[in-house]
């Protein structure tokens, strides 16, 4: 009678074994929190990419007007299928009641220099939409910085970007406590446009609306409005034409601490008011007042209405 192996038994019992430990991690995230931030906090442990979850703008009916999505992190489940979050750490991000911009919660994002890299880079950012289906949209949001831990840098980090492939042909970073404007120049020659805005001042809420028209043709367009002030009406390509359209990033990514270190080794943002408009939006519905006057919560109870 022949000799019967037992590596085959062995190796089936200890994936299986494996298969449970993970799956029970899992489960146990969702019983945290019933958020799909610790499930994506899990695999990114084990280093697993995990399909992005996205809203989607293509198939969005507005929820009032002509805005299309809003998010306040209020409501019975913020960000339950919305967005996904990319962060590897506990303190990466954070639903809190202090401080806010107008309602009762606000998205706090920490970054850390010592922080593990995810997705090639060291980041806590928000996807807040797919790449979009349309190439005129209207943008907004709220940001707190706080003066203890935000304190001044001279190495860069982005705040908002819209991506395509490679470096984001448009984003709203801040060096030196200045917010600036970095967008794809209109000449060959020169692979950048930098527009300066306004001072990060810190304690206070700062709100920015975006009215984007993304092309590499003579139809392009941003238009950004900080504080109810208008900075900016650009006209020079945003766009690049080979690839496919951008999708909408907030929150903090830092480039320089992906092999290095600079003068600051940690960055505390509050985010709130992220709002999303079709082509046929404004500026005043964008802002702040004109939401104060709209009922809804987050995005998993407003966002697609019977």
């Amino acid at each position: 009678m022949g000799k019967v192996s037992i590596v085959p038994l062995v190796c089936t019992s200890l994936i299986w074994m494996l298969a449970t430990y993970f799956a029970c991690e899992i489960a146990v995230a969702f019983k945290m929190e019933n958020h799909p931030t610790k499930v994506e906090l899990v695999l990114n442990k084990y280093n697993i990419n995990f399909p992005l979850t996205f809203w989607d703008d293509g198939n969005a009916k507005p929820l009032k007007g002509n805005i299309l999505f809003t998010e306040t992190f209020d409501g019975n489940d913020p960000l339950a299928t919305a967005v996904s979050l990319q962060t590897g750490t506990e303190h990466g991000f954070k639903i809190v009641p202090d401080p806010v911009y107008r309602r009762a919660k606000s998205g706090r994002f920490e970054l850390r220099a010592t922080d593990p890299m995810v997705h090639r880079g060291k980041r806590s950012e928000l996807f807040v939409t797919n790449r979009t289906t349309h190439n005129e949209r209207w943008y907004s949001f709220a940001a707190f910085f706080p003066a203890n831990s935000y304190t001044t840098d001279t190495s860069n980090e982005l705040i908002s970007q819209w991506h395509q492939n490679g470096s984001p042909p448009i984003s709203l970073r801040i060096v030196n406590d200045r917010f600036y404007l970095r967008v794809l120049h209109n000449s060959k020659d020169t692979s950048w446009k930098v527009l300066d805005l306004a001072p990060v001042t810190k304690d206070t809420w700062h709100e920015f609306i975006f009215h984007i028209v993304h092309s590499a043709g003579n139809d392009a367009l941003i238009e950004v409005w900080h504080n109810g002030q208008k900075l900016v009406h650009y006209t020079g390509r945003n766009n690049i034409e080979s690839e496919k359209m951008p999708y909408w990033k907030i929150g903090i990514y830092k480039a320089k601490w992906n092999n290095s270190r600079t003068d600051s080794d940690l960055r505390v943002v509050y985010f709130d008011d992220i709002s999303v408009g079709n082509e046929h939006a404004s500026f005043a519905e964008m802002t702040s007042t004109f939401k104060k006057q709209r009922k809804g919560t987050g995005f998993g109870a407003a966002s697609y209405p019977n």
